[in-house]
Parts: C-alpha cells; sequence; structure tokens
C-alpha cells in the first residue's frame, strides 16, 4: 500500500496522547484515539514514528510542543516487576505543564485532560497537582470515549456545533469494531493485527465511508 507524506495538523487541533502502550492498555488507548478522530482532531503519540535514531524524550517534547491540547493518563503509576514505580506519564506531564507556565505565548493555550482509573488515587503519588480536576476511566474503554469526548466539548469555540454526545460516540465505536475485519480484508491488514498507524487509517476510512469529518 503506498504512502504519501501529511503535512502536520494544526497545534490548535492536535491532541498528544500520553499513556502506557502496552497490549493491557491498548483497548482504553484505542477508544480514545477514535474519540478524539471522530471529534475532528487529530491524535498524536510516540507511536507515530519510530526511529532507533531519535532521542525519545525530544521526540516527546517536539511533539507536545506541536499540540494545544494533551491527556494524560496516570493509571499506571504504580510499582512494576523490578520494585520500581513507572514516571514516564507523569513526566511527559510534566513537560506539558511547564511548556504552558513558562512557555512561549502560544503555549499558554494548551489544555490538559488527566485521566486515572480512580478519581483521587493520584493524591498518594502525585500530590503536587492536587485541586486539578482528574476524571477517571475505570479501566472502561466506554468511559474513555467518554471523558475524551467531554473535555473536547467543553472547550471549543462557543460559535462551533457540539460534538455528537458520549452515547453516540460509544455506540458508533461498537459499530467500527463490528464492521473492522470486513473494511480492512481487502486491503490485506488482519484488523487483529493492526499498526497504530494502520488503526489511524483505519478510523478515518470507517469515518468517510459513513460519511463523517475525519
Amino acid at each position: 500500500m503506498a504512502t504519501t507524506s501529511r503535512r502536520k495538523p494544526p497545534a490548535s487541533k492536535s491532541v498528544f496522547i500520553n499513556c502506557p502502550f502496552d497490549d493491557g492498555f491498548m483497548p482504553i488507548l484505542r477508544a480514545m484515539v477514535f474519540a478524539i478522530i471522530a471529534a475532528g482532531y487529530h491524535p498524536r503519540c510516540a507511536l507515530d514514528a519510530t526511529d532507533g535514531a531519535e532521542v525519545r524524550v525530544g521526540k516527546i517534547a517536539q511533539m507536545l510542543g506541536e499540540c494545544d491540547w494533551g491527556i494524560h493518563d496516570l493509571s499506571r503509576v504504580e510499582v512494576g516487576d523490578g520494585g520500581l514505580p513507572r514516571f514516564n506519564m507523569p513526566m511527559e506531564l510534566g513537560l506539558h505543564l511547564g511548556a504552558r507556565i513558562f512557555g512561549e505565548k502560544r503555549h499558554k493555550r494548551k489544555r490538559a485532560l488527566i485521566l486515572d482509573a480512580d478519581r483521587h488515587r493520584y493524591d498518594q503519588a502525585l500530590s503536587d497537582i492536587s485541586g486539578q480536576d482528574i476524571e477517571s476511566h475505570r479501566g472502561d474503554p466506554d468511559e474513555a470515549i467518554r471523558c475524551v469526548r467531554n473535555w473536547l466539548s467543553e472547550h471549543r469555540p462557543r460559535n462551533a456545533d457540539p460534538l455528537p454526545g458520549a452515547a453516540a460516540l460509544q455506540a458508533d465505536y461498537r459499530q467500527f469494531q463490528a464492521e473492522i475485519g470486513a473494511l480492512m480484508a481487502p486491503r490485506r491488514l488482519d484488523a487483529d493485527d493492526l499498526t497504530h498507524s494502520d488503526f489511524l487509517f483505519a478510523v478515518r476510512d470507517w469515518l468517510k465511508e459513513r460519511g463523517a469529518d475525519a
């Protein structure tokens, strides 16, 4: 399948996703990606491009700088097999907040959605952000869609058309999941083994088939 280069989307429509990328979290990530695209925005994350020669934190900082929106999931700030907690997600949240506080004028418009599996769990691990609004997806893809949709909706321009409701997007996602296999088969892609870029293509292709704006 031939690929063509695409211009980077504008910062005002770009949503950086800071979350785990393991198989256990993938249902939440993909639900969030679907909600972002269905709402007319562009998801960005460290999975967008793989380059072994690129310094990871540099790539993340660049992406954060190119996005006015950031979703930061703290549900995996927990002790791993090695007896140490995972600090990647809090660090990236810190980069986002630092850019908003100390960055150039345009960075001060950055908005963040902070997610956790339990709304009050972060108090024990990251008390410095106490007082900020934390949303909980409870490990449920439907709840992740609701959180993302409502956050994007709350900060839309006043003259913008409203987004479809959370229940509508949740239903759309279930339909997409039911139809993705047939959609990808002519392209010789296995719906159960899609890369991140293939999944982005599948969501946009499905929305295009339905006549939605993606």
